[in-house]
């Protein structure tokens, strides 16, 4: 048996162990909050509203990587456990399904149609938890072996992606200054559709993989995120788009991959089962 102060010491090391990735997923919280403040600021501040328009979608996208890193520190640190698993739950309700349906809001808000300017926007917060608790629910491995659905931090991506190239506008034609808006247009069209599409995806049960499991693919994401969040607006634009063509793939080509890794898996198993007379 322990004695005391073995015990003591450690249950403080597992405290430890579960407070870093905790304090991570705290700080993806913070930053799904204040992209909602900002957006509410913006509301307020006239010609400078892109201003604070840019940093509520910088923002959306720095919770979305630190709440891919929390849980790979968690189980790099084994100080995964339920306290972690039930607050990430309420960091994607924030982040991902609230606060990206009121920046479409924000910057839908001259639009005369109010399919976009009301209705979109409820559509999005009530998919995200449509699909939050559906997964927990449904999944108790919580996203281990795949997700049943896209998970909803694509579509906030797209989202906030989608704002932030719209705030930027990437031309200086001046016969161009609407060539980018979201209240009209081809760019506009695009960015509806694409809403339409992620949030029916969300509450599928079209399997896609979980790609902060690869670390050749998540280092690299996360890396850009960094690079778009810390860069001025100008120069992150190429990250944006790297980002959002990024997205597009995955929402595209996810299902595809878990069908593949299915099928060869089903034929590694009929391979082993095989008897030598059949072989």
């Amino acid at each position: 048996m322990l004695n005391a102060d073995q015990g003591s010491k450690r249950h403080w090391i597992l405290n430890w162990r579960q407070v870093v990735p905790t304090m991570i997923t705290l700080g993806a919280m913070l930053a799904g909050f204040l992209s909602i403040v900002y957006v509410v600021q913006g509301f307020h501040s006239g010609a400078m509203r892109n201003e604070y328009y840019l940093n509520a979608a910088r923002l959306i996208m720095l919770a979305m990587i630190l709440d891919g890193i929390d849980g790979n520190v968690a189980r790099w640190l084994k100080g995964t456990s339920e306290f972690g698993a039930e607050l990430d739950t309420y960091v994607d309700m924030t982040a991902f399904g609230i606060a990206p349906a009121i920046l479409i809001f924000a910057v839908t808000l001259e639009a005369k149609e109010p399919l976009i300017r009301v209705l979109l926007p409820s559509a999005v917060a009530l998919s995200g938890v449509v699909r939050l608790a559906r997964f927990k629910v449904a999944d108790p491995l919580r996203g281990q072996g795949g997700y049943g659905g896209l998970p909803i931090t694509a579509n906030a991506g797209w989202v906030a992606l989608f704002v932030f190239i719209s705030q930027v506008k990437p031309t200086r034609s001046p016969c161009s200054l609407d060539y980018f808006s979201l209240q009209q247009g081809w760019f506009a069209a695009i960015f509806l559709i694409g809403i339409l599409v992620f949030i029916s995806l969300q509450v599928s049960n079209v399997r896609y993989p979980k790609p902060t499991k690869k670390a050749v693919l998540f280092i690299p994401s996360a890396i850009l995120v960094f690079l778009f969040v810390m860069l001025p607006a100008r120069h992150s634009l190429w990250a944006a788009v790297t980002l959002l063509l990024l997205g597009l793939a995955y929402a595209v080509l996810g299902p595809m991959y878990v069908k593949g890794v299915a099928l060869h898996q089903e034929k590694e198993s009929k391979k082993k089962n095989e008897t030598p007379a059949e072989l």
